[in-house]
């Protein structure tokens, strides 16, 4: 006999933040106003249940308390900031991405809910997928790199980051899906192609560092080789079934053509090449406190004294937060990598977990790589990171609670689980 699970409200709140994120992600910027907006609103609502979390619900496990002191010290830099406001703004959007880790652990705590969480993920991909063909229907929103090609709307091409993201939640995601494979599958293979034709060059470096790390993870070198092969095949099958994307995408690959082959010429012009230079001979020639502690935490402009802000996070956190932060960066990955360690270790001849746990390192190298371009502020995308990670742990917890370590389970165990 089946009986209806019930969640708490805080649960499906939870489920709730992919959907929110997405919505505000793709309207913002349809808003005159810097106040009134889906982007403001979305931080307040997210950010009063992510105050109310750490309060009365923040898990007590060494690395959820180590992920609240490291938002804690960023908390700190940001009061003793020149400008609050403005770093307190920033630092809210840096705070929702990060809190998402022990949120997820917290409520992701079983195969039941995380099945859930996925099917989440999934339909905020067809949220994504939607907006893009509103936008190319009605033109509404940015083409960027080539005007009247395709259009990404209010989120413009940097949309495409969080596309890609889910689009990597495929491989787990399928394990759960029972009707309509063909189709789910074919919806993650239209959002590939969105994500590839903005031409955004991060996202192809990480699209194919993703692939790469997916494939050496499950150990699988030769399938990596059939999938090059595979894909040299399927590009050329797109080029002549589908003449019209083919066209599009190579109209936009040579608009920005200068920007995509890394010839010496474009990098000296690259303006993330400057703003490196820049920040290490500010950090170079600064006191010891600048060194150490950095200066205007998410507030490079007033530092700088100049419009611009940072678009690398590794120079964003170098200046704002020091040597410290930037070493608490990197730390706080190797504890999140440690902690899941502790349970995988023992899950490993689990399909599930060995999918998750796959999927867990190309949403790291993904992340590494993303940074270069610039995350931090990025509420959605390192939202669904850390919220993946989270209930990776949580669910391998809460599953070594109730079964034990896993001998040799097959796919058909993924799909049970209590609540």
């Amino acid at each position: 006999m089946n009986r209806r699970i019930r969640y708490t409200w805080q649960f499906y709140f939870v489920m709730a933040i992919p959907v929110i994120n997405a919505i505000a992600s793709n309207t913002t910027e349809y808003f005159s106003s810097d106040i009134l907006n889906i982007g403001n609103l979305r931080a307040l609502i997210i950010g009063l249940f992510a105050a109310w979390f750490m309060f009365t619900r923040h898990p007590n496990d060494s690395l959820s308390r180590f992920t609240l002191y490291y938002l804690g010290y960023y908390f700190l830099l940001a009061l003793f900031s020149t400008d609050r406001f403005t770093s307190g703004t920033l630092y809210l959007k840096f705070l929702l991405g990060v809190i998402m880790m022990p949120i997820g652990y917290y409520y992701i705590k079983s195969i039941a809910r995380l099945e859930i969480l996925l099917k989440v993920l999934l339909f905020t991909l067809g949220l994504h997928i939607l907006n893009i063909i509103i936008v190319n229907i009605f033109q509404l929103g940015t083409s960027d790199y080539l005007d009247e090609t395709f259009y990404f709307g209010a989120g413009r091409v940097n949309i495409t980051k969080n596309i890609l993201i889910l689009v990597f939640m495929l491989p787990v995601t399928m394990l759960f899906i029972r009707k309509y494979r063909r189709i789910v599958f074919i919806l993650y293979i239209v959002a590939f192609l969105i994500a590839i034709v903005g031409i955004k060059r991060s996202v192809l470096i990480s699209a194919a560092a993703g692939v790469v790390t997916y494939l050496a993870v499950k150990q699988k070198f030769s399938l990596l080789l059939r999938t090059a092969v595979i894909t040299s095949v399927s590009l050329l099958l797109i080029v002549v079934m589908f003449q019209g994307f083919a066209d599009l995408f190579m109209s936009r690959f040579e608009a920005r053509e200068e920007r995509v082959e890394l010839t010496e010429e474009t990098i000296e012009t690259e303006g993330r090449l400057s703003e490196t230079e820049t920040v290490f001979s500010a950090w170079s020639a600064g006191s010891f406190k600048h060194k150490l502690v950095g200066s205007e935490v998410f507030n490079d402009r007033l530092y700088f004294d100049t419009s611009r802000m940072l678009h690398t996070d590794y120079m964003i956190i170098l200046n704002g937060s020091g040597l410290i932060g930037l070493f608490l960066w990197f730390y706080l990955f190797y504890r999140i990598i440690k902690e899941k360690n502790k349970y995988y270790r023992l899950l490993r001849n689990h399909i599930l977990f060995r999918e998750m746990n796959a999927v867990f390192w190309v949403l790291l190298v993904v992340q590494l790589v993303l940074s270069v371009s610039g995350t931090v502020y990025a509420i959605e995308l390192r939202s669904l990171i850390f919220l993946f990670w989270g209930a990776f742990i949580g669910t391998m917890k809460g599953y070594l609670q109730d079964k034990g370590p896993v001998v040799n389970w097959s796919r058909s165990v993924v799909l049970t689980g209590k609540s």
